[in-house]
């Protein structure tokens, strides 16, 4: 009897999954035994188109889509809950804590300066090269005092 092979790629799509989900059926041994045939870059894996079109029909007849997921226990979702929370605690202190946003600074960089702005950075840099624009280079970054970039955009 002559046996269909199917290498990892043709599986995938057959199945409507990707390569890496291939390897993870593998791995739990739901696309039966593999064999191994040389290829143009070395081994490559095949499977028999049997037990692929098995598992297919197994995929299709359950009632929620294989994700590879467990379902989650209420311990689990409470968890996830008390981490969120925690989360959003931790964020409102760190607002509390004194954090100087991009409004309240006195010296901008350029990236800043431009979501301040709404315009470009090549624009802001533009104007930096020409002139119109004073920055003063500290360290690796172009620093805007508000007063210049309130002027600047005043001439705009």
């Amino acid at each position: 009897m002559y046996v269909i092979r199917v290498n990892k790629k043709e599986v995938s799509e057959f199945l409507g999954v990707s390569v890496r989900r291939v390897e993870q059926f593998d791995e739990k041994d739901r696309l039966g035994t593999k064999t191994y045939v040389k290829g143009k870059t070395g081994k490559e894996a095949h499977w028999e188109k049997e037990a692929v079109e098995r598992l297919k029909i197994e995929l299709n007849s359950t009632d929620t889509p294989d994700t590879g997921l467990q379902a989650r226990s209420p311990d689990a979702r409470l968890f996830v809950a008390s981490l969120v929370e925690a989360m959003q605690t931790q964020n409102e202190q760190k607002r509390k804590s004194g954090l100087v946003g991009i409004a309240d600074k006195p010296l901008l960089k350029l990236d800043e300066a431009a979501a301040l702005t709404g315009l470009s950075r090549a624009i802001l840099r533009t104007a930096i090269d020409t002139g119109e624009l004073k920055a003063k280079l500290i360290g690796r970054a172009y620093r805007i005092k508000r007063d210049d970039l309130n002027d600047f955009i005043e001439r705009l």
